[in-house]
């Protein structure tokens, strides 16, 4: 294929940045659903292919935007300084093809929060896990958590935009490390605030808030059984319960879960192990212990050799010979071995 001259590479690499750029600005305060189009697909027009809020671009038009929105970016912060308009609306296609452009997201940071949502939570692979990206999120964090300027329905669509920002990069990326680390770093922010503060500003208890959050994360975590960083997030969360009854419950409920469907992955089965020989449960642990032990009666009646009754009788072991010494006696009427 002939290369074209470069008059006409020069004319679409700024078309390529205009219809990027006047797409974001009609859609400043929206969350978009952003794609990068494989080869075999290409818009009618030859730059973007657009469907309300979903927005799909061939690698090749991105690339040629990012130049552009380069050279206009270093051209004018020498002018403008931080207040460029032109460094802003440039800046967010250095992001969506350079996800680890430290001067366009340090050129950000006072800025936005909604724009950096449509790259962490669109299928894009580099994005919704670029560790670059999720610092920035966390700058903006310590800036906007300004609880006593704060209603509670303000401050309670902000948490829930926040967590609900982390599972869906989590879905998009799995084992997304730093979309879950985000979330610890969301936490100990909370954490950091005066309980009386938090009760006022969100209409709710810290203590209802975890257990509301923690309930949350286990359904996530049904739902992508293999994704090790959100049953880690799990494990975070579970001893912030004030209630040890109600870790049970959750603990319980994976057991119950893992049973019914005889699932073998493997990051469930290192939560049930950590969470039942660390001391998490307290003494409260039995209702599991003996929903596990059933299990490993029946496999060994049975004669079971699988993926799941090697996790089962694994996990056992695990819990007998590594748990906390008193925490993890095993429960009356369980003989050793079973």
């Amino acid at each position: 294929m002939a290369t074209p001259p470069a008059s006409d590479l020069s004319d679409l690499q700024t078309r390529a940045y205009d219809a990027l750029n006047n797409y974001f600005k009609e859609r400043e305060d929206e969350v978009l659903e952003i794609e990068v189009l494989p080869p075999a697909i290409q818009p009618p027009d030859g730059i973007l292919m657009q469907d309300g809020l979903n927005l799909g671009v061939p690698k090749k038009i991105l690339a040629l935007a990012f130049v552009e929105a380069r050279q206009r970016f270093f051209a004018n912060i020498k002018i403008d300084g931080p207040s460029s308009m032109t460094c802003h609306e440039a800046s967010r296609i250095i992001l969506l093809f350079d996800p680890e452009h430290l001067t366009a997201a340090n050129f950000r940071k006072p800025r936005e929060s909604v724009f950096l949502n449509s790259i962490l939570t669109s299928p894009l692979h580099r994005q919704s896990k670029s560790p670059t990206l999720w610092s920035h999120r966390a700058w903006l964090l310590n800036r906007r958590l300004t609880i006593r300027s704060e209603d509670h329905a303000e401050l309670s669509t902000f948490l829930k935009d926040e967590f609900d920002a982390v599972s869906k990069a989590g879905e998009r990326h799995p084992k997304n490390y730093y979309a879950w680390q985000y979330a610890r770093k969301l936490i100990a922010k909370l954490e950091g605030l005066p309980v009386d503060d938090i009760q006022k500003h969100m209409n709710t208890s810290w203590s209802d808030f975890l257990r509301t959050r923690t309930m949350l994360q286990r359904d996530w975590c049904y739902r992508h059984p293999s994704d090790i960083s959100g049953w880690s997030f799990l494990s975070f969360l579970l001893p912030r319960v004030d209630a040890v009854a109600d870790r049970a419950l959750v603990v319980q409920g994976v057991v119950e879960f893992a049973g019914k469907f005889r699932l073998h992955n493997e990051s469930l089965w290192v939560f049930l192990r950590t969470v039942l020989s660390d001391g998490t449960l307290h003494d409260q642990r039995n209702a599991s212990l003996q929903i596990l032990y059933q299990l490993a009666k029946e496999i060994r009646s049975s004669k079971e050799r699988s993926a799941f009754s090697d996790r089962v009788l694994n996990t056992i072991e695990w819990i007998d010979t590594r748990g906390v010494p008193d925490l993890c006696a095993r429960p009356a009427g369980i003989p050793p071995g079973t």
